[in-house]
């Protein structure tokens, strides 16, 4: 069974790990402080006992066949994720403790669903969903900043402190159970699974303060890591839009973390006078890496076939630089899949 793949089974699952370890959400921008409320002190789960959790369930993931281990796309997606554990390191957000147990590791997704969560232990998934739909890296940075501040402020183990010591085992089980029985597609154990891991859903959804937690902090890590903080207002407005159109299931954390009208003007008033209509430019190497995100996500061959279409679309040279040469990309590679290759040699 996979994870990533959008079945029924995997779809169970995924909810419930979005609700248990911190599915992602639009980032909410709100100032750095140095005087943050006080959330609870995580002494439910050690560190130790948090990485080996995360351990276990990163087996599970790097096994599934949705895993992708594509170079491009992960240099990418690195480059952003130490950017930001660097500002966390120097602005005091990572304690040395964490920095040296925990794994900080990213893994792609190969799902076309809208999401990033993160993990125990320091773990962090992304889907090429995600990558392919964020307009620029300083969209994709806010969601990965907000993730990381989940983490960095203990809020898994948190979490684990309003529920009970058994909670860990239980959730690790469950997880593992889930995999296993859904291998066989008639056992009845995985209608079970799902089951659970639905009703613990409603349990394990992060308090709001936990939310706004990870806004501030998240936020105040964009600018030190050389991110335009107003790619937090731009992909808010994305999870807006799609809230409006009424969510058809492809940007999972509108239901694990669903928008507030407090979030929202909290995330306007933060940026200053001017800020929110100074949106990031995007540029020719987010557009190039979200068009190869969207190839490799598997979307289908009559939607492979449109993008090859697209250079030849009529309005196509008046498109910005970055979206012409990503289309121009993305013929090429869906060419490729289909195996044209005459046809991507000469897109």
């Amino acid at each position: 069974m996979a994870i990533f793949r959008r079945n029924r089974a995997s779809a169970l699952i995924s909810r419930a790990l979005i609700a248990l370890f911190l599915g992602a959400t639009t980032c909410l921008p709100a100032v750095a402080q140095t005087s943050l409320p006080t959330l609870g002190d995580g002494s439910a789960l050690t560190t130790g006992e948090e990485r080996r959790l995360g351990d276990r369930i990163i087996r599970e993931l790097y096994r599934d066949p949705d895993y992708i281990d594509d170079p491009v796309l992960m240099e990418y997606v690195q480059g952003l994720w130490q950017a930001l554990l660097a500002a966390a390191r120097a602005r005091g957000e990572l304690s040395p403790e964490l920095d040296e147990r925990f794994a900080w590791e990213v893994l792609l997704g190969r799902d076309r669903t809208v999401n990033a969560f993160a993990l125990p232990g320091g773990y962090l998934g992304v889907h090429l969903g995600l990558i392919g739909v964020v307009t620029t890296r300083d969209e994709l940075a806010s969601v990965l900043a907000h993730e990381l501040s989940h983490v960095t402020q203990r809020h898994i183990s948190r979490l684990m402190a309003q529920q009970s010591r058994q909670t860990p085992l239980l959730l690790g089980a469950m997880v593992l159970a889930a995999l296993a029985a859904s291998k066989n597609p008639g056992a009845t154990q995985a209608m079970v699974v799902g089951g659970q891991a639905l009703a613990m859903q409603n349990q394990l959804n992060f308090s709001r303060d936990m939310e706004r937690e990870a806004d501030r902090i998240g936020y105040g890590l964009m600018e030190p890591s050389g991110f335009a903080p107003q790619g937090f207002v731009s992909m808010f407005d994305k999870l807006q839009q799609a809230n409006r159109l009424n969510d058809n299931g492809s940007w999972p954390y509108l239901r694990s973390h669903p928008l507030t009208t407090q979030r929202m003007a909290d995330m306007q008033s933060r940026l200053p006078p001017g800020g929110a209509t100074a949106q990031p430019a995007p540029t020719l190497e987010h557009a190039l890496v979200a068009a190869r995100a969207r190839l490799l996500s598997n979307p289908g061959v009559d939607v492979l076939r449109q993008w090859i279409a697209e250079p030849q679309s009529t309005g196509f040279a008046t498109q910005p630089a970055p979206r012409r040469a990503a289309a121009l990309y993305a013929a090429a590679l869906g060419s490729s899949q289909l195996r044209d290759f005459a046809a991507a040699r000469t897109a």
